[in-house]
């Protein structure tokens, strides 16, 4: 036997030893394993207590220093009105506190460390007359089919038709039509649609512009402009410079997750140049977030909510919209295609999507008309949230369908159908501002009182009917009108790889546009400014990790992007877009909206036609619809060499990153030298597309030359 194995008794001499005690054994073996496992435990029990001890230790650190002091930067615009009296900066005179940029107050927008320089080239775009103009008696616009990939098509009309066709129908006193209970397939076609601009006046096409909005801007609120002249509100710049009249920016001192952060964009236009191509239809809207309530999806969410209801308040304010204007409400990475939009601010015939039977405010000078809004003895009923139960329209907003790209356009979340639905369109309604009631009904009646005339007191809130009398939540509280709902009629509306849309949204037959729209998330130039964007999500909370640092979560969203998945969480797999650029650089997209030719193709909306009965001719108008990239990318690829090509930002550098900086408002694209050029431009631009480019960008310079 080994020693090491042996057993040793132990035993006590004792003259009183008994034989039936226990005799204790000794095992040399077992005993120090028994030490080993009785030392790690104590030393495992002092980490983990000394560990529980550390974080005690920041944690009654951060509570005893309670917030993070930061020095605030005051802003305050002068006033900055343009040729027709709206005072654009009438968000910003009374001033507003920030943050600096990296939370120096010093700092200036350049030496803010995400500061990427404006495109050179970075000009409105100029869109060609059959946009900007369209004869609409000819065209068409297109609707989501719930039923196939196909699309459904409607007739345009010009206004000026619509007001004769509408004179017309009430001459023959038609009953009224409940747009309300229709589905979309019974709501389009070749067909006159009643809808009732509310405009009686004269053809205002001869009054210059600027003499004709003057007066729409300072005219009382009950009194209906010209439809053929409506303006549009929104907030994009260079894309959609020459088709909306205004640009309400939103934007906060804090994120939705209640970080503080600086005003960008309301810092940019007031102490710098980059915007001053388009400064004189800029409405700045910086505004401070008062919300701070858990609803059980977090704080950010209900502040988002919340700002929502505000921007749509205030940014129709700031317009001065009127009767029968038409406002779009989207995210900054939410783009309606220029040539749809162009044809709903020109066209007519649509309305009844949105609006139903329309209808105009009635003069307050008539002594018969009232506001529910001031009369005490009116009585209006009011739903769950708070909205008054009086019918101006058949639906808040008509959504957009768009294509969902995520890090450039080489990515989308389906290549069969476009997958989210907004921005919202909506027509602005003078009657649901004033409190009036409706003469023709969509849904339901809505009763009428006699009263006074409110707009001859000075302290009358015009806009007040969309307004909500509580923001200071998101529980809906109190009552009135609640912007964020403008975004929820196309919320529900899902899809997944097979065709399958929500059953709510289908069996209902919302209107929809079809391929109307761009989603571009996450269109950002370098890691650090996605992981920027990512940390202001209101979802925020579902992505960050204490444990983990910042370098690992870039890291980990790198390798996701490269796998073509979204930033965080499982599943979701993006799809390789087939992306379509113009053949020809000065003439662009070949696009076709005859509604003649719609109407032939798609067999005036046959239920029975599949997308493999489609002529090879017509199939390309379809492709070029869903492939298309915005305007400003395509005519700025080197600008935008990320949207185009992921690996830009990444693999490969961007311009700023190759160009000196003391170069880059200078820097001329097309002088640059070969090799440069080949590093800095998308290899998906054609030999023949990028001769053109260039060739353009010096007739503009010489251009430029010509006109200083």
């Amino acid at each position: 036997m080994d020693n090491n194995d042996q057993e040793y008794v132990l035993l006590e001499t004792h003259d009183d030893f008994d034989e039936n005690e226990e005799i204790i054994t000794y095992n040399p073996k077992k005993n120090r394993i028994k030490k080993i496992l009785k030392r790690t435990f104590k030393f495992l029990l002092k980490v983990l207590l000394g560990i529980i001890g550390l974080i005690g230790i920041i944690c009654i650190y951060y509570y005893l220093r309670g917030p993070e002091k930061l020095e605030l930067v005051f802003i305050q615009g002068q006033s900055r009105k343009d040729k027709y009296g709206v005072e654009l900066n009438r968000n910003i005179l009374n001033g507003i506190y920030c943050i600096g940029f990296d939370k120096n107050v010093s700092k200036t927008l350049e030496e803010w460390n995400l500061y990427t320089p404006p495109c050179p080239n970075l000009r409105p775009v100029h869109y060609p007359d059959t946009i900007i103009n369209p004869k609409c008696d000819n065209l068409s616009i297109q609707l989501i089919n719930y039923d196939s990939v196909l699309p459904f098509t409607h007739h345009l009309n010009s206004i000026t038709n619509q007001i004769k066709n509408w004179n017309e129908w009430v001459k023959n006193k038609n009953e009224n039509i409940k747009y309300g209970y229709r589905r979309v397939d019974g709501l389009v076609g070749n067909q006159y649609f009643p809808f009732d601009y509310g405009y009686n006046g004269e053809d205002t096409s001869n009054i210059d512009d600027t003499e004709y909005y003057k007066k729409v801007v300072n005219s009382r609120m009950d009194e209906v402009p010209d439809p053929r002249r409506r303006r549009l509100f929104n907030l994009y710049l260079s894309e959609y410079y020459e088709i909306f009249d205004y640009f309400v920016i939103y934007e906060a001192n804090t994120t939705f997750a209640g970080k503080p952060k600086p005003l960008y964009f309301t810092r940019a236009l007031l102490e710098t140049n980059r915007y001053d191509r388009f400064k004189d239809k800029l409405i700045p809207l910086p505004m401070k977030i008062i919300v701070n309530e858990n609803t059980g999806r977090g704080y950010a969410f209900p502040r988002e909510h919340v700002a929502r209801r505000l921007v749509i308040q205030e940014g129709l304010k700031s317009v001065h919209a009127r009767h029968g204007d038409i406002y779009l409400h989207g995210d900054l990475d939410e783009l309606v295609k220029p040539h749809v939009i162009a044809r709903l601010k020109k066209c007519g015939g649509w309305e009844h999507f949105q609006a139903g039977i329309g209808g105009g405010p009635k003069s307050f000078k008539d002594g018969n008309t009232s506001s529910y809004l001031l009369n005490p003895n009116i009585t209006v009923s009011t739903d769950k949230y708070g909205f008054y139960l009086v019918d101006y329209e058949r639906r808040l907003s008509v959504g957009m369908q768009s294509w969902f790209h995520e890090y450039s356009f080489n990515l989308v979340q389906n290549t069969t159908i476009g997958t989210t639905f907004h921005p919202n369109i909506a027509i602005f309604d003078a009657r649901r501002a004033l409190g009036q009631f409706v003469e023709r009904n969509n849904w339901r009646l809505s009763r009428r009182n006699d009263g006074s005339d409110p707009l001859s007191d000075p302290n009358f809130n015009p806009y007040q009917g969309y307004e909500y009398t509580d923001n200071t939540n998101d529980q809906y509280k109190g009552k009135g009108y609640l912007g964020e709902f403008t975004r929820y009629e196309s919320k529900y509306l899902k899809f997944e790889k097979v065709l399958s849309y929500d059953v709510e949204m289908k069996d209902k037959g919302r209107p929809i546009f079809w391929s109307a729209a761009w989603h571009v998330s996450s269109f950002l130039p370098t890691i650090e400014h996605i992981y920027n964007k990512v940390a202001s999500y209101s979802h925020y909370n579902e992505y960050f990790f204490i444990f983990k640092t910042a370098g690992q979560i870039k890291r980990g969203i790198i390798k996701r992007i490269k796998k073509h998945k979204y930033i965080f969480g499982s599943g979701k797999e993006y799809e390789v877009n087939p992306m379509i650029l113009p053949d020809n650089f000065t003439k662009g997209y070949d696009y076709n909206f005859d509604a003649k030719y719609w109407d032939e193709n798609l067999r005036y909306n046959s239920k029975t036609l599949k997308e493999s009965d489609i002529s090879p001719e017509f199939n390309r108008t379809l492709t070029i619809v869903k492939r298309e990239i915005p305007n400003q990318v395509w005519q700025n690829p080197i600008c935008y060499s990320y949207m185009i090509d992921r690996d830009y930002g990444f693999e490969k550098k961007i311009w700023w990153q190759v160009i000196p900086r003391e170069q880059w408002d200078t820097v001329r694209f097309e002088e640059l030298d070969e090799d440069i050029l080949k590093k800095i431009t998308p290899s998906q631009l054609s030999e023949s597309f990028k001769t053109e480019m260039f060739e353009e960008m010096k007739k503009s310079r010489t251009n430029n030359n010509e006109s200083t």
